[in-house]
């Protein structure tokens, strides 16, 4: 009986995969046919399309007014209600955002996990040290650097300023380490007290508000801004600036000084460019603690 099977399955299956390669165009082809007819202009993907097609592909519209910095939101509405439509015009244009911002949101370096100070080891003093001159080297003009008040964050943005021109420079308890939001999955054995996620959830997200948003339409020049803090308070912005659910921040993983960059656009479009890039270290000394 095997031997039948192997002579009939095998060649027979030889001839499925072979013909599936040497015919992939005629099977590309029948798919095709299988797509609705309305599928295949793609001019007709309007919004009212994608509408009728929420079954197949939900989507959650994009909220263009995030951050609360909106024109409309930002002008006197009084005097916009009592304004010609010109004058409308003018209100408006004074309020609307013209800059695009840029933040560089950087990750400590290596810390000693056995340590009521948690400072940088020895290690995560030289991955600050390579940060600051691979963001030097880069050629960027920064602005202004914030960073969080706790040792490791503070050793690392001070590590890294050294290896750039002199620029602004403070700190911020706000950006302080903390548990965001509860997770999902839940992590294994870090399972912080729900009343955590209420008070330091509280914290980091008015950091989010406090720091991500577009520019003030007093700003007129685009601005590179870096903001050296923690993994959790990171990964929280990420899925707070693209509207991603918050609950899915765990899932992200950035090293020890990686660097992600927003960009903030005046229009309140929000774009990723890096997520924890880490090509500034040896892969000896890549680290995720």
């Amino acid at each position: 009986m095997w031997k039948k099977v192997l002579k009939i399955g095998v060649p027979t299956t030889c001839a499925l995969l072979t013909g599936s390669y040497l015919y992939r165009n005629d099977l590309r082809a029948f798919a095709a046919t299988a797509i609705p007819d309305h599928f295949s202009d793609i001019s007709s993907w309007s919004s009212d399309f994608w509408e009728s097609q929420s079954n197949l592909f939900p989507r959650k519209p994009w909220n263009k007014n995030w951050d609360n910095r909106d024109p409309m939101t930002m002008v006197d509405i009084d005097k916009y209600m009592e304004a010609n439509e010109e004058t409308r015009k003018e209100l408006l244009k004074e309020v609307k955002p013209t800059a695009t911002r840029h933040i560089f949101l950087i990750r400590h370096g290596q810390y000693q996990l056995d340590s009521k100070e948690k400072y940088l080891t020895a290690l995560g003093r030289e991955q600050a040290i390579l940060l600051g001159k691979s963001l030097a080297e880069g050629g960027t003009k920064f602005d202004k650097c914030i960073y969080s008040t706790m040792n490791r964050a503070t050793e690392t943005a001070q590590l890294m300023m050294e290896q750039l021109p002199p620029l602004k420079s403070k700190s911020d308890s706000i950006l302080e380490e903390g548990a965001p939001y509860p997770p999902e999955p839940r992590h294994g054995d870090w399972r912080p007290r729900l009343k955590e996620f209420y008070t330091e959830g509280s914290r980091i997200e008015a950091a989010f508000r406090k720091y991500i948003h577009r520019a003030s339409p007093k700003q007129k020049e685009d601005s590179y801004e870096l903001i050296v803090c923690h993994a959790n308070v990171i990964r929280y912005f990420i899925c707070r600036a693209l509207q991603f659910p918050p609950e899915g921040w765990l899932r992200i993983s950035i090293g020890n000084t990686g660097i992600t960059w927003l960009v903030i656009r005046p229009n309140g479009n929000v774009s990723l460019r890096y997520l924890g890039e880490i090509g500034h270290l040896h892969p000896d000394k890549l680290t995720f603690t």
